[in-house]
């Protein structure tokens, strides 16, 4: 609860503005106020401060995936790293760049545009999401295949523990390899095991050519057949899509599934690539269409977005597999879904062994106060299906929406790691008090 005492503490080491009654609501709770604040110093004060008050504490960034992970155990105040939203370092030549964790991926990529160059981590809705936030999600997408995820981008990162202490792992040039890489540890931890304060990125060269073409299947064994096929001619990313998907991404159904193959890189290589990409679908009877430059960048962040759309969102998870299975994962998941009410529209990486899939409510429940919730009676059914053939195939599954009802009924993460341990070891090294982000992440840590 805010008291008058956590209040005082709070406004002698933050704004007075800093402090404010604008919290969101995550899985039905809200928590009495959020704190903004507006510098690494501020950050690191404010969490001493909440864990001093013993305050559970929801980390938020853009609040694009607050969706993620089980809903929390306890969450009195927010913590906004918006206020921390300057690029504090960026040298073109070196191919390095330092934000703060509140700068939106947007800003980000247009910064490095300005000197030809790119990070190659696709996230839902970037004008919105936020550096800390995508990687404390590990957000990316497709382009994973060719360049890795958070990961491996991330070359080193301050973060504050949840007892205000703040660290700094990883080093600011790329050959640099000294040091334990605590960093690593935050990129996918929800903001369990510390808060996100900077990040030093290698970034890219942009591409001189960067090429999609749509291939129209007839089913989706031609489709994963070319994927595989167009493998061997080395592209960046891609992904297959189902009927219900292509309407959300293309606006049309172009065939019973597609294939979006991207060829980035050097004029002549990606002109080379396509057409042997083209050989080998005409080998499997599919049509190929080329989309332009910008229809091709709009395409991949749609494919991205879909199932974190702002508005109605659906039932939403990820499954994963050994690549080379992942057509079987697939092909159980549609069986499974011909009983289910709604629409069911899937984005499959095949390079990469990992599919997400939307659940859309029947239209008689989209206007309902919880449209998710209508059909839990199949989805249940249908998630636990999907685990047990991912886990079958070398993969897991992991629910990434839903209503607070879907998310008792199955748990999002899935079955306990072996490393359980190991992990609640870390919690209660980095977060003593259990106040960051409490009960969301595996195991209610």
């Amino acid at each position: 609860m805010l008291t008058e005492t956590i209040h005082t503490q709070l406004a002698q080491v933050v704004s007075r503005e800093a402090v404010s009654a604008d919290a969101p609501t995550v899985d039905g709770r809200r928590p009495a106020f959020a704190v903004t604040p507006r510098s690494v110093e501020e950050l690191a004060a404010a969490v001493a401060e909440l864990a001093a008050a013993a305050t559970p504490t929801i980390l938020v960034g853009g609040g694009t995936m607050l969706e993620l992970g089980m809903p929390p155990s306890a969450a009195d105040a927010a913590l906004r790293t918006t206020g921390l939203n300057a690029i504090t370092e960026y040298q073109p030549a070196d191919l390095i760049l330092t934000a703060e964790a509140g700068v939106t991926l947007a800003v980000l990529q247009q910064a490095l545009r300005e000197h030809g160059q790119m990070l190659p981590l696709e996230v839902p809705r970037p004008q919105q999401a936020t550096v800390g936030g995508a990687l404390a999600a590990n957000a990316h997408g497709p382009l994973r295949y060719a360049f890795g995820t958070g990961k491996d981008l991330v070359m080193g990162m301050r973060f504050v523990q949840g007892d205000g202490t703040v660290v700094k792992s990883g080093g600011e040039v790329v050959k640099n390899v000294a040091g334990f890489g605590l960093h690593k540890l935050q990129v996918g931890a929800l903001g369990t095991l510390g808060v996100i304060a900077t990040v030093t990125f290698k970034v890219f060269p942009a591409p001189k050519a960067d090429e999609t073409v749509v291939f129209a299947c007839a089913d989706a064994s031609a489709a994963f057949d070319l994927a595989y096929a167009v493998r061997a001619h080395h592209p960046a990313a891609a992904v297959i899509l189902n009927e219900p998907a292509q309407a959300r991404v293309l606006g049309e159904t172009r065939g019973s599934h597609v294939l979006l193959a991207r060829f980035m890189g050097a004029q002549r290589a990606v002109a080379r690539q396509v057409r042997a990409a083209s050989a080998a679908a005409a080998g499997v009877g599919a049509a190929a269409g080329e989309a332009d430059l910008a229809a091709g960048g709009a395409l991949w962040q749609k494919c991205v977005d879909l199932g974190w759309e702002a508005a109605a969102p659906p039932v939403l998870f990820k499954a994963s597999a050994v690549p080379s299975e992942l057509r079987h994962v697939y092909a159980d998941l549609m069986r499974s879904a011909e009983t289910s009410d709604g629409t069911v529209g899937v984005v499959a990486d095949p390079l990469s062994g990992s599919l997400r899939c939307g659940v859309w409510p029947p239209a008689e429940h989209e206007c309902a106060l919880d449209a998710r919730q209508s059909p839990l009676a199949q989805l249940v059914p249908l998630l636990q299906r999907a685990r047990t053939i991912s886990q079958e195939h070398g993969g897991s599954l992991e629910v990434q929406r839903g209503s607070v009802s879907l998310k008792t009924a199955v748990d999002v993460w899935g079955p306990h790691p072996q490393g359980l341990a190991v992990m609640r070891n870390l919690k209660r090294t980095y977060d003593p008090g259990h106040i960051l982000n409490p009960g969301r992440f595996v195991g209610d840590m």
